[in-house]
Parts: C-alpha cells; structure tokens; sequence
C-alpha cells in the first residue's frame, strides 16, 4: 500500500472512530434525560387514583374478576395519552344498581375535585362514567346476571309480635310473608312488611280433619258453611290484613279436599285480583287444580322448609330445594318463625344465590 493510500485509510479510520464516540455520547445523554423515570404528573398521578378506586369498589360489592370483562383503548388530547378502560361488570339480581350507583358515586366524591362520575341507568343496565380532570379514564357497564332458577320463600304463621318477628320483617332478602288474621299484632307486621318492600299475603284459617280438636284458630272457614258464611268470614279475614297480594291456607286439610267450597273461596279471591298459593297441607287437595280451572293465577308448595326445628335438617331441606330449583326452573319453599329457621335462611340464602339462585317474591311464581 502507499503511503497516500495508507493516510487515507487511517483518515477514514478517525472518523469512524469518532462518529462511533459521537453516538454514543448522544445516546448516554439521551439515557439520561429522557429514560430516567420522571415524576408523574397530576393527570397520572389521579388517574392512578381512580384505577384503585375502581378496582377496591368492585372487590366491596363482591364481584370476581371472572365476572369483570375490561377492553383498553388509547386515548390523545394533546400531549397527553392514556388509557381508557371499558368494563363489562355481571352482578346478581340480588345487588341492586341503584346500591352499586351510591358505593361508586360516595367513594370517587371523596377522593377530591379532580374526579366525577356521571351514572345512566336503564332496565337492565347501569352504565357510570368516570371523569379524571375532565377526561373519561373508565366506563363500566353493570348487567345483572340471568338466573337459572327462581325460588320463593314463604314464612307462615305471622301475626304474633316479638324480636323474631321483627327480625324476619327487616331481613335484607325479598321474603313473601303470610300473615294470620286477627292475631295480635296482624295490622302491625303487615303494615311494617309493607313499608319495607315485602310482598304480604293472608294465611286463611281453613277447616282440618280433626277439627275442633286441633284448631286454626279465629277467622276460620269451616266445611259446614254455605256460601254466604263463607264469603262473609272470608270479607272479614281480607280485611284484617292490610296490603296482601294473595292468600295461603292455614291448615285446611279437610276444606281443601272440597272443590265446591274450594270453588267459592277461590271465586271471591279471583274478583279481588288476588292469587293463592296452595300449601298443600293434605295429598288430596284440590286448592290448584280448582283455582287453575276457574282462571285464578296459582302456585303450590314444593316443600316445607322445618317440619324438623333442628337447623341441620332445615339446612338439607334448602339443599333439597336448591337441587329441584335448578332441575325445574323455580320452586316454593315455607318455613315458620323459628330462631333455627331465621339462622337457616342467613346461612343458606347466600350459597343458593352462588349457584344461580334468585330469590324472588311468590307472586312472580305464580301462574
């Protein structure tokens, strides 16, 4: 090589070597500046805010994140860019929107200015919207879950007063009460399950086999009646309970059995817009089978819920159930006011809701 040659390579040399120095200064300087985390800016900082606010009042109102569906989308204005979360919420038909509506709104106006949420609900939608210094990080759309099966409770034997009593009108669940006429505190428990939402229903006294030695006490329709002794016995019953839906016999073993005073009861019931609710209380009946032949809108009982006072069996008889429940679509339970059945009901409710379950009043299982 010459020497020309020999300068000429080792300029080229040079000045790849400092164009290689070059570059990698500039790009240490760009490490520097611009990789190092910088603090996060209000926007951010309240945006991460909201994410948390959102995620701890899905876990308060009991939602799995199975049940939460979340597409994010990129969103500009400006220089800023975030992302904007869209979620598809299931709740069960037990968790009411206007509940999950208060718990977002008390939580997000708590945490400052710089949040807001704007709610619009439908149906069968909830939809709330949710603003970080006027800008939509999350929109959650809240869908109640379609039930696989309907299930009724009724609890019988109402009427008398006490902490139990008390205890059953104020639970938190659309129990369907029956409620005795003239007993001591009839008007009373009807007018509070009224106030509280519940659907009442008169428990009408009707004539056993073994009457007068067991008794279904006062207001009672008996076998021997003609028409107008019925019809009048049955006008005073109506009008001791305030506020009922429908009616349910109170023993009745004997009356039950009769499809021609069955006929007139369930007439009279007809007129008044009010349905009955067979309890079967004897394998004869002919309660559902008359009122269905007559236009009444029916139901019969599926089961007692504590023949058996112990909490153990009244447990199995709700599994029992749940099992027909979801094998026919609905079903109808009564129980009776005892502590072990109050205790059964709070236990049992729940996991009857976790397969599915919804609790409903009796009148929208009637036919």
């Amino acid at each position: 090589m010459t020497k020309s040659s020999q300068r000429r390579a080792k300029r080229w040399l040079g000045l790849l070597l400092a164009l290689f120095l070059g570059g990698f200064l500039a790009l240490g300087v760009y490490i520097l500046l611009w990789e190092r985390p910088h603090p996060p800016d209000a926007f951010s900082k309240n945006m991460f805010v909201a994410e948390k606010i959102v995620q701890s009042q899905l876990y308060e109102i009991g939602i799995p994140k199975k049940d939460v569906v979340i597409l994010r989308s990129t969103k500009r204005e400006g220089e800023t860019v975030w992302a904007e979360s869209s979620l598809r919420v299931e709740i069960p038909r037990s968790l009411s929107f206007s509940v999950v509506e208060a718990s977002f709104k008390q939580s997000l106006s708590s945490a400052g200015k710089s949040f807001s949420i704007q709610s619009m609900q439908k149906e069968k939608t909830l939809q709330l919207t949710v603003k970080v210094m006027d800008r939509v990080t999350h929109r959650l759309t809240f869908v109640h879950l379609e039930p696989r099966a309907r299930v009724a409770i009724v609890i019988d034997d109402l009427g008398e007063g006490g902490k139990l009593s008390r205890e059953i009108v104020g639970m938190d669940l659309p129990l369907t009460l029956s409620v005795l006429p003239f007993a001591s505190h009839a008007k009373e428990i009807a007018l509070e399950a009224n106030l509280k939402g519940k659907e009442v229903i008169l428990h009408l006294p009707m004539e056993p086999h073994d009457y007068p030695k067991v008794r279904p006490g006062e207001g009672v329709l008996l076998n021997k009646m003609d028409e107008a002794e019925l019809l009048r016995q049955l006008s005073r019953d109506i009008e001791a309970v305030p506020h009922i839906k429908g009616a349910s016999n109170h023993m009745g073993s004997r009356l039950m059995e009769d499809p021609g005073k069955m006929r007139i009861i369930l007439s009279d019931l007809k007129r008044r817009g009010l349905f009955f609710l067979d309890s079967r209380t004897t394998p004869q009946t002919v309660g559902f089978r008359t009122a269905k032949s007559i236009g009444v809108r029916a139901a019969e009982k599926t089961l007692f819920l504590d023949h058996s006072s112990r909490e153990k069996d009244i447990r199995e008889r709700m599994e029992e159930l749940t099992r027909i429940a979801l094998l026919k679509g609905k079903a109808i339970g009564i129980g009776h006011p005892h502590p072990s059945t109050v205790k059964a009901l709070k236990e049992m409710i729940p996991k009857m809701q976790e397969k599915g379950i919804e609790i409903v009043p009796l009148s929208e299982l009637v036919e």
